[in-house]
């Protein structure tokens, strides 16, 4: 584990215990590392700095690029894995069944005194996961095990679409900087670039800016038009399509509405009338998005050339400017078109 003490928590998570990690925690801990943290470094970047931590004299506090990367891992592994401990935390169990803390100077706290702990805690672990993959994107160059974790498979996993991070999206579409939503729209974004983008870039152009964003080597020409056209595009095409698709979900035992308004015990159901509420934002984000995929096919009809946007400019997509318009219905028409 690449946190092991009470002290390394104490300096993400404001907490009274004392010697040592309360078992609930330490245990959750684990979890969150294997499924939230070693998936972004990959295992071999994890193992080594498994390695470095464990090795003795070893200084967490350090400048080196072991003790950096240690503090970016320990801050988003202390609080998610405080915040899914909680609940085992609350109660202990011993042979005689399950039992909670009582006593005339000390009680467990309200069920929505620990929803909101947990809440804030979830929120600013899932930020500090965002701040993570940034400070391995920043330092790529500083060690030869983060060059080569920024041509593997994990530190390509998350440029494997043309959004690389919750900010990126963030600057289009307000989520609250919210790494959940962000990959809870994933699906959508990703099914909306091949239909949506491929039918107005053509298929080998939006490969193209795909390879390029994945291999972090995007030319000018075309960062200024993923951030000028596409990026606004698909991100309000992700959020009109993914309000009514986010809006339920397909659990185990059936499907669920995930609508509620949040307040203190977060059970409420949906408000009357929400329906159209969220009916009218997803409908002005599809409204904005289609205004942006025509300005983006004018752009590139405009701009395109065999020296420029030349895969563009090769493809079926491509529609040369000041063409005559070919009417389809004319007064010899034998047979009217109306489509």
């Amino acid at each position: 584990m690449l946190l092991k003490t009470l002290d390394e928590l104490k300096k993400f998570v404001a907490t009274d215990a004392t010697v040592d990690l309360p078992p609930a925690i330490a245990l959750a801990l684990g979890t969150v590392e294997t499924s939230e943290v070693e998936p972004l470094l990959g295992s071999t970047l994890h193992a080594w700095l498994q390695a470095q931590y464990d090795a003795p004299g070893f200084d967490a506090a350090g400048p080196s690029v072991a003790a950096r990367l240690l503090r970016a891992v320990q801050a988003p592994l202390s609080r998610l894995g405080t915040a899914a401990g909680l609940a085992g935390h609350q109660a202990t169990i011993d042979n005689t069944g399950v039992h909670i803390l009582s006593t005339d100077t000390s009680k467990t706290a309200f069920p929505w005194q620990v929803n909101q702990l947990r809440d804030s805690l979830e929120r600013q672990g899932y930020r500090d996961l965002d701040t993570l993959v940034q400070w391995l994107e920043d330092h790529a160059g500083d060690a030869p095990e983060l060059q080569a974790w920024a041509i593997s498979v994990a530190g390509q996993r998350h440029r494997q679409e043309l959004f690389t991070s919750t900010a990126d999206f963030q600057q289009y579409e307000n989520i609250s900087s919210s790494r959940r939503v962000f990959i809870a729209l994933g699906q959508v974004r990703r099914r909306l670039e091949h239909f949506e983008l491929g039918r107005v870039l053509g298929l080998d152009f939006l490969q193209e800016l795909r390879d390029q964003v994945r291999d972090r080597g995007l030319t000018s020409d075309n960062r200024n038009l993923l951030r000028t056209y596409v990026y606004p595009a698909l991100a309000a095409l992700a959020i009109g399509h993914g309000i009514p698709e986010l809006g339920l979900r397909l659990a185990d035992d059936g499907i669920e509405l995930t609508i509620a308004r949040v307040d203190d015990s977060n059970a409420k159901e949906a408000d009357a009338g929400l329906d159209q509420l969220l009916l009218g934002r997803a409908s002005k984000a599809l409204v904005s998005a289609e205004r942006y995929l025509r300005h983006l096919t004018d752009y590139l009809d405009r701009t395109a050339s065999a020296t420029r946007f030349a895969t563009y400019f090769h493809s079926p997509a491509y529609t040369a400017p000041n063409q005559p318009v070919v009417p389809t219905n004319t007064a010899e028409s034998r047979i009217y078109k109306f489509c």
